[in-house]
């Protein structure tokens, strides 16, 4: 087993109970400055009040408990705890030295959901409370940690992680994303469901929800056969009838045009796309997940040609012009020697800032949009009455200087302090 593993889950839940606050008792934040994403304002010396993890009030004088536990945060920037809507927590293959099929197929289930739980933890440490992971947990590594962290034997060990929305095994057409050895032809389906027929779709899409799967993600065009629209009309019906959505990854021009003429909820990657099809994107009200490669060392994948940012780039630029709603994705496959998986997931912010994207608007993408696109948008993504207590601190105003969510200092998850440095 990997000691890096098991030292992370150490200092993980050391750093939980450490921290962690008695649930039912009231907590006050004094906050330096409080940022609303969606109104793109911040506000000085707000007062917000938690009981139970739900916040009650906010404001500059709201009435307090006596005995109200007190949190100083009057050096700080607070706002509501970012959003990373396109990640792979169980995966952490080394890109450099193997293929993601030898790596899905040399690491065990068991070994992916260790991993699981300690990015998950990264993540929050970086300040995302809540995630979306988009499969490669193997044989429902994902859907053993949704479970454990949302269980009464998670809670009362006061194992905290984000909030967490799944989508099982990724479901492709025959070979998914891999080219096959014809002698193996299993290989892939420690990851995959291979579905090329709509009954065999229907029994993709209800294996995963069975198993607790959130969200339906398809694989449209790694390979030369791809769903048709029809199919991807099916799929989003099928998905939608069992209450989840559909999350379409598509590389190229054509992918992408059957993911929006197919009715997909949102489009992953995306990195070739006219400015034809965005403005279906925009129209037809698909949310682009654009997956932004991190610029410099932490660059989580390795590039095809060195002219691959540029391109994404530019379209993340034109999208932003041509106003698609967009969400903030990272796509962390690999563990980056050095770096924390929240650690470089947040590194992708960069990319948005020299497509020119301004700050509030990263920022929306970050809270606001992906509440919208996850379902929660009465539950999370903003620090108002009634919304769960998922908050975190910053050294400066992220609207004046986006660059400070790289220095979050801060994390409180559902009303529980999980970092305060």
């Amino acid at each position: 087993m990997n000691l890096r593993f098991i030292s992370g889950i150490c200092t993980s839940v050391f750093l939980a109970l450490c921290f962690s606050t008695a649930e039912a008792k009231v907590i006050v934040i004094r906050a330096g400055e409080l940022v609303d994403p969606e109104a793109g304002t911040s506000q000085s010396n707000q007062t917000i009040v938690i009981e139970d993890g739900k916040i009650l009030s906010v404001g500059n004088n709201p009435t307090v408990p006596s005995d109200a536990e007190q949190l100083d945060l009057s050096s700080l920037t607070v706002l509501p705890g970012l959003f990373e809507s396109h990640t792979h927590v169980g995966s952490a293959y080394d890109a450099d030295n193997s293929t993601l099929l030898e790596y899905n197929n040399t690491i065990s289930t068991a070994e992916r959901a260790i991993q699981s739980l300690v990015s998950a933890q990264d993540f929050l440490r970086a300040g995302f409370t809540t995630i979306r992971d988009l499969g490669n947990s193997g044989h429902f590594g994902d859907a053993a940690l949704l479970r454990y962290l949302n269980s009464s034997q998670g809670r009362s060990s006061k194992v905290i992680g984000p909030t967490l929305f799944i989508s099982g095994k990724i479901i492709a057409p025959y070979g998914g994303q891999f080219r096959l050895n014809p002698d193996q032809p299993e290989q892939g389906l420690v990851d995959y469901f291979y579905a090329d027929t709509h009954d065999e779709l229907r029994k993709a899409i209800r294996e995963n929800v069975h198993h607790g799967a959130t969200w339906t993600k398809i694989i449209i065009d790694d390979y030369p056969y791809v769903y048709s629209v029809e199919d991807v009309q099916f799929i989003v019906e099928e998905s939608h009838a069992a209450g989840v959505k559909v999350a379409a990854h598509a590389l190229t021009e054509k992918g992408a045009r059957i993911a929006i003429e197919g009715g997909a909820d949102s489009i992953e990657h995306g990195y070739i796309m006219s400015d034809e099809l965005l403005k279906m994107t925009k129209e037809k009200g698909i949310v682009l997940v654009g997956c932004e490669l991190a610029i410099g060392p932490d660059a989580h994948n390795k590039l095809k040609h060195p002219n691959q940012v540029i391109d994404i780039i530019d379209r993340l630029k034109r999208a932003y012009s041509i106003g698609v709603e967009m969400v903030y994705g990272a796509d962390i496959l690999r563990l980056s020697p050095g770096f924390r998986k929240g650690e470089t997931a947040i590194g992708a912010i960069d990319s948005w800032v020299q497509a020119g994207v301004p700050a509030e608007d990263i920022l929306r993408a970050m809270t606001t949009n992906a509440a919208r696109l996850l379902g929660v948008t009465g539950e999370r993504g903003a620090i108002r009455p009634g919304m769960a207590a998922d908050i975190i601190g910053t050294p400066e105003n992220p609207l004046e200087d986006i660059q400070t969510l790289k220095r979050v200092s801060f994390v409180m998850k559902d009303g529980v302090v999980f970092r305060h440095d």
